[in-house]
């Protein structure tokens, strides 16, 4: 069986890697040169994301690139202590996330194509911008760059795929293509910017502290203090804040926000955080879309959610008799969790575009609602296992 995948991101190689445990010929297209090392941001990968990385053989690996921390703590921008938790995650530069994904990806047989940008697809043909067409075609292992639109070339035997896979992200064009009808991803009323910092902080917690205008999150991991200040606004910005705007969004919180910035040794990219107004449709007959590309998270679990569905996606293709039942065990057993990952991180969201009243409110409020549901009322969220042992049936989630 040949499947196609589109993004070689974080969702595409992650479902290389599980189609190549159940015997499928993978290649996966990627629009972009290698975004290798340290480049974008970092992210936290959460217990169930890293549970679903062990299930097919990729966990140790993703954690030696990073950092394992063990705590999660809860601030007010105040500097009182709101809440702790044990909260297992690693941390690390997307980057090498990415990278060794893709590596792992490669060594397991599957075959990767950078710098060509998808145009169309019809009848399991894919059409990209230098006007050539591939399908799965997974006997060799190579790595082929090229920039989008450059002329560079890869000659392949038009083929149909038994299965194309939509991995392309928040601006996905696999979207549109499964569900001409799909909503156009909007601003999400929050935007970020982050770095690495040569302050010093405690290691071992994830810290976030809800500030009186502005989240700031930060970490120490191996490569230094790694960052990231999280700044609500009614409209889109053009452009991220000057250093001295970002620094007087942090005046009068007490805490080592201002610090952390002012040491800032690297920068990562301006991100703003965009949302669907409603969900897409999440297959049509042989392509189906995973991750950012059927339901951006943002930040927290968007990595770990899109892991999921990779390796869930495997999980149905295996078991199931035919690609469409697999398809429809897939959005059956997913869309469910999907959806309260959703109503979650919103709720998340509007507890850091607070208003200084609302703010104040929360803080009070905070420390026993931490204490009485961080453990309990957040279990769906860590404590999920893809169950890769477990056969796919056809009884109702």
């Amino acid at each position: 069986m040949e499947a196609m995948i589109i993004g070689g991101g974080v969702a595409g190689p992650v479902t290389a890697l599980a189609l190549r445990r159940i015997g499928w010929n993978v290649t996966i297209h990627e629009a972009y040169t290698d975004p290798a090392g340290d480049v974008g941001s970092f992210v936290s990968l959460g217990a169930n994301g890293l549970r679903a990385l062990d299930a097919i053989g990729a966990g140790d690996a993703v954690t030696a690139r990073g950092t394992a921390i063990p705590l999660l703590r809860l601030w007010s921008g105040r500097g009182r202590l709101l809440g702790e938790a044990p909260r297992g995650r690693v941390t690390l530069m997307r980057g090498h996330l990415v990278e060794t994904l893709r590596d792992l990806a490669i060594d397991a047989g599957a075959r990767l194509v950078t710098g060509r940008r998808l145009q169309d697809v019809r009848n399991g043909v894919a059409t990209f911008a230098d006007n050539t067409r591939t399908a799965g075609d997974s006997r060799t292992t190579s790595r082929e760059t090229g920039q989008p639109g450059s002329g560079h070339r890869h000659v392949g035997q038009p083929a149909t795929a038994d299965l194309i896979v939509g991995a392309d992200g928040v601006h996905s064009r696999m979207r549109t293509i499964v569900d001409p009808d799909a909503p156009a991803p909007v601003y999400a009323g929050l935007w970020i910017i982050s770095g690495r910092s040569t302050h010093p902080v405690e290691p071992g917690a994830f810290n976030l502290m809800l500030g009186s205008k502005a989240t700031f999150v930060y970490t120490a991991t191996a490569a230094g203090t790694l960052w990231s200040a999280q700044v609500p606004a009614r409209t889109r910005p053009a452009a991220s804040l000057d250093h001295e705007s970002l620094l007087e969004l942090y005046h009068g919180d007490r805490g080592p926000a201002a610090r952390i910035i002012e040491h800032t040794d690297q920068w990562h990219p301006f991100t703003v955080l965009r949302r669907l107004p409603s969900a897409p449709r999440s297959h049509r007959d042989a392509m189906v879309l995973l991750g950012d590309a059927a339901h951006p998270i943002g930040a927290g679990q968007g990595a770990s959610l899109a892991i999921e569905d990779a390796v869930v996606l495997a999980k149905c293709l295996r078991d199931r008799a035919t690609v469409t039942d697999a398809l429809a065990a897939f959005d059956r057993l997913r869309r469910p969790r999907t959806d309260r990952m959703l109503k979650a991180t919103g709720v998340n969201s509007d507890a850091k575009i607070a208003g200084p009243l609302a703010a104040r409110v929360r803080d009070v409020l905070m420390p026993v609602l931490f204490r009485r549901f961080a453990a309990r009322g957040s279990a769906w969220m860590y404590d999920y296992d893809v169950e890769w042992q477990t056969p796919v049936t056809t009884a109702p989630a």
